[in-house]
C-alpha cells in the first residue's frame, strides 16, 4: 500500500493528479457485488470495501453507485444521497422534484463501462447547489452515505435531511460524526415517516428547496451586477448567535443553560478575575459542566477532543490556559459564540474532515482535487489540525491536501515543517513534497539535512524532489557541495 500511496503523494503535490479511471466491467456495478475496486493510472490506489457493509450487505450497503449517463452529467440543483434499501422512495422523490422544475443528480441511471462512478458522486456533491440525505437505519450504517454527508458538510452545501423513521431514533443509530453534522441547527429536517402523508410532506420540502435556490440565484445575480458576493468557503458556518440568550448570566446553571452561556460570563463565574488557569482545572470543569453532553462521545473521542482543544487554545508547556485564548476560540466570524456551541461546531468540522480525508474515504480524491477552488482560512485551519491526527495516513493526506489548497502562508509552512520530524516515514515524505510544492524556502536547511542523513530512501528522494522544486542559488550551491563531497568520499573508498 505504501508504494501505491507514495505515487499518489508525488502526483498530488505536483498538481498532476488526474481523477481515477475505472477499469471495472459493467458486472462490477451490480448491487449484489460486495465492495468496489477502483484501479487508477495516476493514483493507483485500491479502495477496499468497508468492513461494516461487507458484513451486512442488506442493512449497510447503499445503492448501486452507477450515476447518471454522460449527457446528464454536470452541475444540478441538488444531489440525493441514499441507501439501496430506500431506492423506491428515492425514485418517487426524484421524479416529483423534477416535475417541479428542480434538476436532480442521483446514481440510478447507470454509467457505461470505463466511467468512474465514485468520482462522479463526489463531483456531483461538490457541484450541486443543494444536498438531500435520505436518512434511514440503512443509510446511517452506510460508509458511502457517511462520506457523502461529510463531503457536503465540508463544502458548505445546504443539507436537507429527510427522515424515514423518527429523527431521535435515527440520531441514536449514527456515529458521532454523522450525528453532529445532521444535527446542525441550520438543517431543517423533513418528516417522511408516514408514507400516507407523502404529498403534504413533499410540498413542504419543495418549498424549502425552492426558497434556498431562489436565494442563491439572487446572490449570484447581485454579484453579476457588481454587488458584493461572499466567496464560497467550505467549513464557514453561519452564526446562530442571534437566537441564543448569550447576553445575560443564567441562573440555575443547568448543563443546557451553560451550553448557551456567553463565554466571558462562563469564565468570570468559574475563575473570577484570573487571566490564566491550569489546563487541568479547565478540563475538570469541562467534564463537570458538560457531563451529559460528553457522554454522547466515546472515551477515545473525548480524549481526541481534549487534545485538539488544548492545541486550538494554544496551551503551551507551562500547561496554562489564558483567558484571551479561550475567548479567541469562542470568537467566530467576529462574533462571540457560547463555548459548548463553538466546541460542537469545531467537532463537526473535525469529524467531517477526518471522514472525507481518511484513507478509506470514497470521496477523498474529489475533495483533494477541488481544494484549489476554496483557499479559505477555514479549510487551511482544519487541514492543519489533521496534521496532528493519531492516524499517520490522515496526517500524510492532510499534508498533501494543504499543498493542493495552495496555501503557502507562514502558519501552514510552520505546521508542515513539523511533519519532517514525524515518526512515520510516509508523513515525513508527504511533508517534504508538500513543502517543495509550496516552494518553502525556510525549509531548505531541514530538507538538505534529510536528503543527506535520512535512512529511508523514499524520504531522501522526496527531500531531493522538494529541493529541486524550490530551486534557487542556495539550493544549487548546497546540493553541488554535497555531491562533490560524496564523489570525493567515493574516490577515497576506492583508493583504500
Amino acid at each position: 500500500m505504501y508504494k501505491n500511496y507514495r505515487k499518489e503523494l508525488q502526483s498530488s503535490c505536483e498538481s498532476a493528479a488526474k481523477l481515477p479511471q475505472v477499469t471495472s466491467k459493467p458486472a462490477d456495478l451490480d448491487p449484489t457485488v460486495t465492495g468496489r475496486t477502483v484501479s487508477t493510472s495516476s493514483i493507483n490506489l485500491e479502495m477496499a470495501p468497508p468492513k461494516n457493509e461487507e458484513a451486512n450487505h442488506v442493512d449497510g450497503e447503499p445503492a448501486n453507485h452507477s450515476g447518471d449517463t454522460d449527457d446528464q452529467l454536470g452541475a444540478k440543483d441538488l444531489m440525493i444521497s441514499y441507501s439501496h434499501n430506500d431506492k423506491e422512495l428515492m425514485v418517487k422523490i426524484r421524479e416529483t422534484l423534477e416535475k417541479n422544475g428542480i434538476s436532480v443528480w442521483v446514481d440510478v441511471v447507470g454509467l457505461s463501462a470505463g466511467v468512474d462512478f465514485l468520482s462522479k458522486i463526489g463531483q456531483a456533491i461538490i457541484d450541486a447547489k443543494l444536498f438531500i440525505s435520505l436518512v434511514s437505519p440503512s443509510s446511517v450504517k452506510s460508509k458511502y452515505c457517511q462520506d457523502e454527508v461529510a463531503l457536503a458538510y465540508i463544502y458548505d452545501k445546504p443539507i436537507f435531511p429527510v427522515a424515514l423513521q423518527p429523527k431521535n431514533e435515527l440520531l441514536a443509530l449514527m456515529d458521532s460524526g454523522m450525528r453532529l453534522q445532521l444535527s446542525d441547527s441550520r438543517f431543517n429536517w423533513s418528516d417522511f415517516v408516514n408514507p400516507d402523508n407523502f404529498d403534504s410532506n413533499f410540498q413542504s420540502l419543495v418549498l424549502k428547496l425552492k426558497s434556498e435556490l431562489a436565494l442563491q440565484k439572487a446572490v449570484k445575480a447581485n454579484a453579476e451586477k457588481g454587488g458584493a458576493q461572499e466567496k464560497p468557503s467550505p467549513l464557514k458556518r453561519r452564526s446562530t448567535r442571534a437566537s441564543l440568550k448569550t447576553q445575560m448570566s443564567l441562573s440555575g446553571k443547568t448543563e443546557e443553560e451553560r451550553a448557551f452561556q456567553d463565554p466571558k460570563i462562563y469564565w468570570e463565574e468559574h475563575y473570577e478575575d484570573k487571566s490564566e488557569i491550569l489546563w487541568s482545572q479547565f478540563l475538570k470543569d469541562l467534564e463537570s459542566d458538560f457531563s451529559e453532553h460528553m457522554k454522547a462521545y466515546t472515551k477515545e473521542e473525548q480524549k481526541w477532543l481534549k487534545t485538539n482543544l488544548k492545541r486550538e487554545m494554544e496551551v503551551e508547556e507551562e500547561e496554562l490556559l489564558h483567558m484571551n485564548r479561550f475567548i479567541d476560540f469562542c470568537t467566530f466570524d467576529g462574533e462571540t459564540v457560547p463555548f459548548w456551541q463553538r466546541t460542537e461546531d469545531y467537532m463537526r468540522e473535525m469529524f467531517a474532515m477526518k471522514i472525507v480525508f481518511s484513507m478509506n474515504s470514497t470521496v477523498r480524491v474529489d475533495a483533494i482535487e477541488n481544494l484549489g477552488k476554496f483557499r479559505s482560512t477555514e479549510v487551511q485551519e482544519a487541514l492543519r489540525d489533521l496534521l496532528y491526527n493519531q492516524d499517520a495516513n490522515v496526517r500524510a493526506v492532510a499534508a498533501v491536501s494543504l499543498a493542493k489548497s495552495g496555501s503557502g502562508g507562514q502558519s501552514t509552512i510552520k505546521h508542515l515543517m513539523k511533519c519532517l520530524n514525524d515518526k512515520d516515514r510516509l508523513v515525513r515524505e508527504a511533508g517534504c513534497l508538500a513543502l517543495g510544492h509550496l516552494k518553502a524556502r525556510q525549509a531548505i536547511s531541514k530538507l538538505l539535512h534529510i536528503w543527506r542523513n535520512e535512512v529511508i530512501s523514499h524520504v531522501r528522494e522526496a527531500a531531493f524532489t522538494a529541493l529541486e522544486l524550490i530551486g534557487g542559488e542556495e539550493v544549487e550551491k548546497a546540493m553541488h557541495v554535497t555531491k562533490v563531497l560524496a564523489m570525493e568520499i567515493h574516490l577515497l573508498t576506492e583508493e583504500a
